[in-house]
């Protein structure tokens, strides 16, 4: 099977995603095509294509459109692949519909009606999709939450819920004792660590999080963030604790280092679709704690013995807290915990039993292509 992927978000959690999925696509021995304007990626047994989307600059809209098509035209896919938002609207334009006649996939990696605190936002981005899923002819999602999300809004796409891809080989439980010479190597002094990993965003809700530390930070604790973009506005809302207690590092190429040396993880967004950062922290057999945004509760689990972490409401950053400081304080907890989170990686973030769904949701497709 010809699959192409097209991809616009900048290096993070959905670029880590596709190169789990096609790294098993590839193995499978799917031709695996890649159309993205990420600099060259390298992957094994994937074509790149480079894309000259960039959303910021709307100049470079049609020329991203009429390449699409071109890529489109020349490759004959069985199937097109459209990941997240932008994608998913310049893979899908209306007036062009006719002109691509390959079964689509979309995955929205998280709905992006919450990007901007306004409901006029919100009922625009929803018309949008709900305009661009007629042009769709199957939904797949990292959660059930997620698919449940976009049918309550109108959208009818059939979806199918695929879990997260993560070579759970890779992210490893470190060895025994281990934590304070991670900690030396990456300059982290406190003697207790909770780590936020990923890129700093709104989304994320890393100012929430920081704000509430600022007013009542966990004793004897360092809040490390890890991840790419401008964190002026973080500073300025911690300014008592930025660079005592709460510190600021940049993306890295291997993000293992910084869980093992971590205590807790901690993921405060506003939403989401089962954060990637979620399933590496727990394949590495370290406890989460996370607000409940889509598939979360699926993935860490509600029921405590069961649980790799915990799981609070939305915005509900003094909870948060509340809960790190709980495993920072009981050892024994801590323990069942991260205990219970490798437990459940590794049954639940396969690339085999997501490709395997995966593939089912394009057999779907194509064969709603062909009763069109």
């Amino acid at each position: 099977m010809l699959v192409l992927h097209v991809q616009e978000t900048p290096p993070g959690g959905v670029v880590n995603y596709l190169r789990e999925l096609t790294g098993e696509q590839a193995s499978r021995g799917h031709e695996v095509h890649l159309l993205s304007p990420v600099p060259e990626l390298g992957w094994q047994g994937v074509i790149q294509h480079h894309w000259v989307l960039a959303r910021k600059r709307p100049l470079s809209y049609p020329p991203a459109v009429v390449q699409f098509l071109r890529t489109v035209r020349r490759l004959r896919p069985d199937v097109i692949h459209l990941h997240s938002f932008w994608a998913g609207q310049f893979g899908r334009p209306p007036l062009l519909s006719k002109l691509v006649t390959a079964p689509i996939v979309y995955q929205p990696h998280a709905w992006s009606v919450d990007l901007h605190d306004d409901p006029r936002f919100r009922r625009l981005v929803w018309a949008v999709e709900r305009r661009a899923s007629r042009s769709t002819d199957g939904m797949v999602a990292n959660c059930w939450d997620e698919i449940a999300e976009g049918h309550s809004a109108g959208i009818r796409t059939p979806g199918r819920a695929l879990g997260v891809p993560l070579n759970t080989d890779h992210f490893h439980v470190a060895e025994s004792g281990s934590r304070a010479r991670y900690r030396d190597a990456l300059n982290l002094t406190g003697p207790r660590v909770v780590l936020c990993l990923g890129r700093i965003t709104r989304q994320k809700g890393q100012d929430q999080l920081v704000a509430a530390w600022e007013a009542n930070p966990i004793p004897d604790t360092e809040l490390i963030f890890v991840g790419t973009g401008d964190v002026t506005h973080l500073r300025e809302l911690a300014p008592t604790q930025w660079d005592k207690t709460v510190r600021s590092f940049p993306a890295q190429i291997d993000v293992r280092p910084w869980i093992w040396a971590c205590d807790v993880l901690v993921q405060p967004s506003r939403y989401e679709t089962v954060g990637l950062s979620i399933a590496e922290a727990m394949s590495c057999g370290r406890p989460v704690v996370a607000t409940s945004a889509n598939g979360v509760s699926e993935v860490v689990g509600g029921d405590p013995p069961l649980a790799g972490g915990a799981v609070v409401p939305l915005g509900a950053m003094d909870a948060l807290l509340r809960e790190c400081l709980r495993r920072l304080d009981d050892p024994e907890l801590w323990e069942r915990e991260a205990r219970q989170a490798r437990h459940r990686a590794e049954a639940q973030f396969s690339p085999c039993h997501v490709v395997d769904q995966l593939d089912l949701a394009y057999d779907e497709a194509r064969q709603a292509v062909a009763v069109r």
